[in-house]
């Protein structure tokens, strides 16, 4: 099946292994890679690798040259390099150096980590950019191992998303080992490196972070492997032997990445009481739901993301009750509806499968694959019962484990399974229609309710008192100032903000909430707040709602750009892409 992301071509034989040599140079910014390609099966005549801003030096099998070239080039696709006349070789290796503009690396000068003495680097490749640190087929639908030797000075420390196997000194540079043993889609390679220290949480999960933060990272993840047992209950074993945490500097684009034995998280989750754990329940759910099966390609990508959030939120009842979870389900639909007003101008991107081709997958990614396809399999588990499905589930995961599958293919084993008692559901309308389903389940929360109420209230112009909020969780507080309507007086977002302790609050999905508000509303004075707040956070998902709503605000539009080039140095290439979207749409 052809992948409109990636120069792969399926009738040619897929990388099985590689052997990495990666020497980081954090002087200019580069990788330098000694790549060594095991294949399935030995390749005849041509071979079609993707690279982005990649520097190919040699390529060589039995030391012997082989004859390569770029020889395609697409702003969205990067280059294709074409190695030629193979003769039925099964070995061969590629001599590479990335170069500054690799899109999956950030580079990180002291200033912008914790402690401010040493440089960090770390990748981020998904979803198309491990083809900018090496040569690949980096399509989901190919999977590999691979081994890695890691050199770089001392005294910093270099991760993967691999088991750790030693290191030794070699002079004024420390080479690290690892390897990856299961078998993984490209855009799950993850690699670190900088001033780095771990702490142990328990018998096979522990977390990474710079000494600055381990402590605080160590006491906000405490319960991780409590969140794994729930998890092991639900779906089975874990496969991939550790689940370890690498809290990363701020600039990280995303709240979490689920690669394999090594999430990475965003720092804004240290908010020192454990209410933002659930970013651990949904990327270790990805175990099962994204990196044991894997979307084929990227229009598939509701298979990861709408399996996974379906698998938190049942994480999530089982530690927190069904009440909770079904808040959480709420307030994700609360996103997603937000998303999809956002696509008025272009429906079809609010459909969960739709074709992508000459679309940048980073640029069209929304919470709709997570929730839309959260409320599809919740459909499907109240028609045929929880039972019943939880039974479906575990046979999908048995069946499909270490493989990746088309949204066609799960449907076709889904109708295979559980056939006449889903022949009443409009499968194709969950996935092929835009919008949200009218026959969506229906989620009963009193929590949800309560919070609805009380914003309707202060809309009205009710007065909320601090006794109205006693006990709220951050995700409360967080839902309640979205529900509100744009255009508050000043004088109420100010009583919110001392309402809410907001000048204290350490917690960055509240924050982003109240600024919002702020620029909907006629409070000009929050601006010097909002301006350091978007250089103190890189998460894309947050600091874009920060951008698009200056855009909205009639005193806060002309700051927009101003504002976003004094901070784009403390943001990740993805971050800066999405927020100069932003901006072009608005005309800016």
């Amino acid at each position: 099946m052809p992948d409109p992301h990636s120069y792969y071509d399926p009738n040619q034989a897929r990388i099985s292994h590689i052997d990495f040599v990666i020497k980081v140079d954090f002087v200019s910014s580069t990788l330098h890679l000694q790549s060594a390609y095991t294949m399935h099966t030995p390749v005849e005549g041509a071979l079609f690798l993707d690279t982005r801003d990649l520097e190919i030096h040699r390529i060589h099998s039995g030391g012997k040259e082989l004859n390569w070239e770029l020889d395609l080039s697409d702003p969205i696709l990067g280059q294709r390099l074409h190695i030629k006349d193979m003769n039925a070789i099964a070995s061969f290796t590629i001599e590479s150096t990335t170069t500054p503009e690799s899109s999956a690396l950030q580079w990180l000068n002291p200033e912008l980590t914790a402690g401010g003495q040493h440089p960090y680097l770390y990748s981020q490749c998904q979803s198309i950019h491990a083809r900018s640190i090496f040569a690949c087929q980096d399509s989901p639908v190919v999977r590999l191992t691979y081994s890695a030797d890691v050199i770089l000075p001392k005294p910093l420390v270099a991760v993967m998303a691999a088991a750790s196997i030693g290191s030794r000194d070699e002079g004024s540079k420390t080479r690290y080992r690892f390897e990856m043993p299961q078998a993984i889609p490209s855009y799950l390679f993850a690699i670190a490196a900088g001033n780095i220290k771990f702490r142990s949480l328990g018998i096979r999960c522990g977390v990474y972070a710079e000494p600055e933060i381990l402590e605080a990272a160590a006491w906000e993840f405490a319960k991780t492997e409590d969140i794994l047992a729930k998890a092991e209950n639900l779906f089975g074993p874990y496969a991939w032997d550790r689940y370890d945490i690498l809290v990363l500097p701020p600039a990280f684009p995303y709240g979490g990445m689920e690669n394999p034995r090594l999430t990475f998280i965003s720092p804004v989750y240290l908010v020192g009481d454990r209410s933002e754990t659930i970013i651990v329940t949904h990327e270790l759910a990805h175990a099962w739901t994204g990196n044991l099966i894997t979307n084929a390609t990227w229009e598939d990508f509701w298979l990861n993301e709408g399996w996974t959030t379906y698998a938190e939120i049942r994480i999530t009842e089982a530690l927190e009750g069904r009440e909770y979870a079904q808040f959480r389900s709420a307030l994700g639909r609360d996103y997603m509806f937000e998303d999809m007003q956002h696509l008025d101008s272009d429906p079809a991107l609010t459909a969960l499968s739709f074709p992508m081709q000459g679309l940048d997958p980073d640029l069209i990614t929304t919470t709709i694959p997570y929730h839309k396809g959260n409320a599809f399999l919740t459909h499907l588990e109240e028609t045929v019962g929880r039972k019943k499905f939880d039974a479906f589930i575990k046979t999908y995961i048995d069946t499909y484990r270490f493989t990746s599958l088309s949204t066609r293919q799960f449907i076709t084993f889904l109708e295979e399974k559980l056939g006449e008692d889903i022949r009443d559901i409009d499968i194709d309308t969950w996935l092929y229609e835009p919008g949200f389903p009218e026959f969506a389940p229906v989620l009963n929360s009193r929590v949800y309710e309560n919070i609805f109420a009380k914003a309707a209230a202060f809309a009205n112009g009710d007065q909320i008192v601090e006794a109205d909020i006693g006990g709220w969780k951050p995700a409360e507080v967080t839902l309640f100032l979205r529900l509100l309507p744009k255009n508050l007086e000043g004088s109420s977002v100010r009583y919110l903000e001392a309402l809410f302790n907001i000048k204290e609050s350490k917690n960055a999905t509240i924050l982003t909430s109240f600024y919002v508000n702020a620029l909907q509303s006629d409070y000009a004075e929050s601006l010097p707040r909002i301006e350091r707040f978007t250089k103190s956070i890189g998460r894309s998902f947050l600091v874009t709602k920060i951008f698009r709503a200056m855009l909205g605000s009639n005193w806060a539009r002309n700051e927009a750009r101003r504002i976003f080039e004094s901070a784009k140095a403390h943001y990740h290439p993805i971050t800066i892409s999405n927020i100069e979207e932003i901006l072009a749409a608005g005309g800016l």
